[in-house]
């Protein structure tokens, strides 16, 4: 345990010394929220009410999403595609160190300075733009989204890790995150906009795959605006999907240290 609280400092102390990256990436996520934020302003206009979303409810969303963001999709996994790609993580294999603890430590630091930098932000814009922020009525939505939430934090950290694992068998590792993480994750996810204000059919879809468990669902959940058995059913989904990435992810780590042993010899 020593030694990944130690790991944990090291990351912190990165993120010291390169204050300016990430005071950029901080700015980068305060400009996407305040891009949502204008654009559906512009959308309701004079409207109260649009595809079944009073204007208050989509801004609670909005804020609501900004603050999950930061915690389930706060990682530096994504690192790990290119230490593999430039040799770096033969360093990591020489020390007694899991290399799943290895990032969850990483990860965890990062989570943690996200949301504290977000809440921050969120607290200014909420108060400047006079934003709506909901809390739950109901103690026991406090409790399953809490649920959820763990759930979704630890689907996106074998998600992701399986997706930096393919800079194992190949070259073109961003931009497939890229492609993955922007154009389908968060798309899927429902970080632009609520899920459900798409077609029925399509919305149906969508929920088959992983996505709209990371922000869409918590979120709904958070808002009360799903009943009491949707709740068990979310949690059940989501469940399925982390044993699968978790399985996953060990798989394809197996696989490729194989491969990366044979390559590096």
């Amino acid at each position: 345990m020593k030694k990944y609280l130690q790991l944990a400092k090291i990351t912190l102390e990165e993120y010291l010394v390169y204050r300016l990256n990430f005071l950029l990436w901080r700015f980068r996520s305060l400009v996407q929220f305040l891009s949502l934020y204008f654009f559906w302003l512009a959308i309701y206009g004079q409207r109260t009410e649009f595809l079944g979303y009073q204007k208050g409810q989509i801004f609670s969303y909005l804020v609501g999403v900004a603050i999950l963001r930061s915690l389930v999709m706060g990682s530096r996994s994504a690192d790990l595609a290119g230490q593999i790609r430039s040799g770096e993580l033969t360093k990591i294999l020489q020390k007694p160190i899991n290399i799943f603890s290895f990032w969850a430590s990483r990860d965890l630091v990062d989570k943690l300075l996200n949301l504290f930098f977000i809440l921050i932000e969120l607290s200014l814009v909420v108060k400047i733009f006079g934003l709506p922020f909901y809390w739950p009525q109901r103690p026991e939505t406090v409790l399953v989204f809490l649920v959820v939430l763990i759930l979704a934090v630890f689907l996106y950290f074998f998600l992701s890790l399986t997706i930096s694992m393919t800079g194992f068998w190949t070259e073109e590792i961003w931009a497939t995150r890229w492609l993955l993480g922007i154009v389908l994750l968060e798309f899927l996810a429902g970080a632009f906009f609520p899920l459900d204000v798409l077609p029925a059919g399509l919305v149906k879809v969508i929920n088959f795959t992983p996505f709209p468990y990371l922000l869409y669902f918590p979120i709904k959940i958070w808002l009360e605006q799903l009943p009491a058995i949707a709740g068990a059913k979310v949690i059940l989904i989501c469940s399925l999907w982390l044993v699968f990435f978790y399985w996953l992810a060990h798989f394809l780590w197996r696989k490729g240290v194989k491969n990366y042993g044979a390559y590096g010899g």
